[in-house]
């Protein structure tokens, strides 16, 4: 295991990469002199350094079916075997074990919370297509049984918009609406998902546009085309397709991230993907909204400018492979429990010669319009996987899972059917339904994860005392009902501590002049893990600086 030491100086370096390049050698012999110290002056960290101007940036593609079979084959033998033979600490955390905000990731509704207008405006929520003029179709293509183009409205917002399976309604519109909320409120890059109704004739094709059917060759969409790709959608009552519009994200287009190493062209991206708890985390926020298809096609890297400087912004999409949906049909009972091309449930079922039954087979699935195959009773939080091997996944240790389990026990109940509730599901008992799995699945994953460590969280000094919050409270049995608190001198610049006698109590020693403390944080039911909390005092005031766990 690398020590935390070792840890905060690497990511310490990864950000200095950065200010080198402005800095120069200057900069280089004042990290040289403060290498060895645990805790910086700026400590906690909680937003990157501003990311360098980047030019020169190429567009990624990806091949779907190599990074499938890649992906399926390869990556379980180098980063499945990696993380156990030699695991590594992610690297995008700062002395909190907090992830800070950058290009990556915003900390939102687990460090401040949002309200219900804002978990259900998502990241935007205010520019939807205009229903009051025409939306002119640019690009169009056909992906299996679904249509989908590309439209801008009259205000020239661009959108992506997508059908749902003709034999099931509102599925996935619903889940890429509900999925953009719930990743933009965990702190996500999402774009804006709008649910829209609209008619024919809003449609009109722009000149020039081309459209290729699945093994054919480019033809001109014509308006008669477009009547027959609308053909298999339903219609509603007040005759008005129903679809998902996806604004275009803001900025230039440049391709999806891989979930391993880096972007080469991108000087900001200087941690590998693999050793980010934004992206190692995922693998448990993934499993509490079934979100099987966790490849790179469902990520976009934008080239977006600020204040002049133009930087890579990296985004999770296409969010209607989530709950109990696939994306063009609903989902099979097996996915989010074993691999798709690794059966270890169907190799069990040969050898019984079909008398071992699944728990997912045993399951009870309603048949609601919008829901799809999703339950809670046969999930496992610790047992789920995605279709396809995710190799920050599998380097995923239990601070990474402790933090995104945080993410996801953050969100009560009213605020889950609130978020979804944006879905506009039309059937109240579909919608019901989700929400109750989602509220289920979020118990399972704070039950799962929270009973392998001291879940003492949120821990700050407060009128001269040191304060925390159990986040397992409420979460199922095991709770520690006792808490013991032995405080230490702590030496910052060799990282030793010496014990002071007698301090038993949350209330923090006594300290001549500027220091740090270490609290050691324990409980008589769980002997084998603690919490080690560091305070920095600078005159009068104290300040939690630091935290490191025991498993």
């Amino acid at each position: 295991m690398v020590s935390r030491k070792h840890h905060k100086l690497t990511m310490r370096r990864a950000y200095w990469l950065a200010a080198i390049a402005f800095a120069g050698v200057i900069g280089q012999l004042g990290f040289a002199q403060d290498h060895g110290r645990k805790f910086y002056p700026d400590d906690p960290l909680w937003r990157e350094p501003a990311p360098r101007p980047v030019s020169g940036i190429t567009t990624r593609t990806v091949d779907h079916i190599y990074d499938f079979l890649y992906g399926s084959y390869v990556t379980p033998r180098l980063e499945g075997k990696a993380a156990k033979r030699a695991p590594q600490r992610a690297l995008d955390v700062n002395t909190l074990g907090e992830v800070p905000d950058s290009a990556w990731y915003t900390n939102r509704h687990s460090v401040r919370r949002m309200s219900i207008e804002e978990l259900q405006r998502g990241p935007g929520n205010t520019t939807p297509p205009d229903p009051n003029g025409p939306w002119r179709i640019t690009s169009a293509k056909r992906d299996g049984i679904t249509p989908g183009f590309v439209i801008e409205d009259a205000q020239h917002n661009r959108y992506v918009l997508k059908f749902d399976p003709p034999r099931h309604p509102e599925l996935c519109s619903a889940a890429d609406v509900i999925g953009s909320k719930l990743f933009h409120a965990l702190g996500y890059n999402t774009p804006e998902n709008y649910v829209v109704h609209f008619r024919r004739e809003q449609l009109e094709v722009a000149e020039g546009v081309m459209h290729r059917p699945p093994n054919g060759k480019k033809t001109p969409l014509t308006g008669r085309l477009v009547d027959e790709l609308l053909r298999a959608q339903p219609k509603l009552a007040d005759g008005t397709y129903r679809a998902l519009a996806s604004r275009w994200l803001d900025g230039k287009v440049v391709g999806p991230f891989d979930y391993r190493d880096t972007r080469s062209d991108d000087p900001n991206d200087t941690v590998p993907h693999q050793h980010r708890r934004v992206l190692r985390g995922l693998a448990v926020i993934a499993a509490w909204v079934n979100h099987h298809d966790t490849s790179q096609i469902n990520t976009m890297d934008t080239l977006v400018t600020e204040n002049g400087s133009q930087y890579i912004k990296h985004h999770l999409i296409d969010f209607g492979s989530i709950l109990g949906s696939r994306g063009d049909r609903q989902k099979e009972p097996w996915i989010g429990h074993q691999y798709s091309v690794m059966h270890k449930e169907t190799a069990m079922r040969a050898m019984t010669l079909g008398l071992y039954v699944s728990r997912w087979e045993r399951s009870d699935y309603p048949r609601l319009k919008g829901v799809g195959l999703l339950d809670a009773w046969s999930f496992d939080p610790l047992q789920w996987n995605p279709e396809v091997p995710n190799p920050a996944f599998l380097m995923m240790d239990n601070a990474d899972a402790f933090w995104a389990a945080k993410q996801v026990a953050a969100f009560t109940d009213d605020e889950i059917r609130a978020i979804v509730e944006t879905g506009k599901l039309s059937d109240k008992r579909a919608a019901d339904w989700i929400a109750e799995c989602l509220i289920k699945r979020r118990d399972k994953v704070a039950q799962a994860w929270f009973s392998k460590v001291l879940a003492l969280d949120r821990l700050r000094v407060t009128d001269g005392g040191l304060e925390w919050v159990d986040l397992a409270a409420g979460f199922g049995p095991g709770t520690p009902s006792e808490i013991q608190v032995q405080w230490k001198v702590f030496n910052n610049d060799q990282g030793t501590s010496e014990e002071i006698p007698g301090e038993r109590s949350a209330r923090l020693p006594e300290m001549r002049g500027d220091g740090y403390w270490m609290a050691v944080l324990e409980s008589p039911q769980r002997p084998k893990q603690s919490v080690h909390v560091y305070v920095r005092k600078r005159g009068e005031a104290a300040q939690v600086v630091g935290v490191d766990r025991t498993w």
